[in-house]
């Protein structure tokens, strides 16, 4: 589940030019190599360091988000 060379060099190149560009960036990538990318159910597997933002889906997290 990893992005090559490549792939990490699109998406560098992408966030020079805004997020619309990310987007597309991603979306092309998701669907040349999307084992690269969370679902759902591997996001639910998972435990972050930060408690996520947007309820995304996890199996947990080590600390709370800091209060902005």
């Amino acid at each position: 589940m990893f992005l090559r060379r490549e792939e990490h060099a699109l998406l560098q190149r992408a966030a020079e030019d805004g997020i619309a560009k990310i987007d597309a960036a991603i979306a092309t990538l998701r669907s040349a190599n999307p084992a690269a990318f969370h679902d759902v159910k591997s996001l639910r597997e998972r435990v972050f360091l930060v408690e996520p933002a947007n309820e995304i889906p996890c199996n947990g997290f080590i600390r709370p988000a800091p209060a902005y």
